[in-house]
């Protein structure tokens, strides 16, 4: 049988992340923290400075995760479809793992937001730049400013995973049309 070892480090990101979806930022105390990953508490501050940068990294490793595909995916295929695939990527990513989407919300709306100062979402915000400066010098997407196109790609992700989690599991062919939607919102 093998046993699977986790560094200490890496439990207490996974027990600040734990506690931070299931019951909200303000509920992961070290305390909290030390006892759901299994350590004494004053672990926590072998690993990180204090309670907050241990939340910060937890939400940038999450973004890490979600985003890798985002900044790999220049495959030369046309903007439309890749914008597509990268927008079901982040959707089927926060699908296989709801309670980071939910960690990932609650930090976005807390103070913490501000003090991490977006670092986590720049490879997204890079690579959906990229993809829309190619698409508008192709003359296929509106010459927007980026951060409104960004927006019409990020909301629909948040407002059907929201639906999500409330039970509702929306098909295949569905979030293909809501990908689609998302392409159009982009379109000239």
């Amino acid at each position: 049988m093998l046993i699977e070892v986790i560094p200490t480090k890496e439990k207490l990101l996974r027990a600040a992340r734990t506690i931070g979806a299931r019951e909200g930022l303000a509920a992961a105390t070290t305390a909290a923290i030390a006892v759901e990953a299994g350590v004494a508490e004053g672990t926590l501050y072998r690993h990180f400075a204090s309670k907050d940068d241990l939340l910060i990294e937890a939400y940038r490793r999450l973004k890490a995760d979600v985003f890798q595909r985002v900044a790999e995916d220049d495959d030369g295929t046309a903007p439309a479809e890749r914008l597509k695939r990268i927008w079901r990527d982040i959707y089927d990513a926060y699908r296989a793992d709801a309670d980071g989407f939910v960690y990932g919300q609650r930090f976005a709306e807390s103070a913490l937001a501000e003090r991490e100062g977006g670092v986590a979402a720049e490879p997204a915000a890079v690579a959906l730049g990229r993809l829309l400066a190619q698409g508008v010098a192709a003359g296929l997407f509106k010459a927007l400013p980026a951060d409104l196109m960004r927006s019409l790609f990020w909301a629909p992700i948040g407002y059907l995973m929201k639906g999500e989690l409330r039970g509702r599991r929306w098909s295949d062919a569905e979030l293909d049309a809501a990908a689609e939607a998302v392409v159009d919102s982009w379109r000239r």
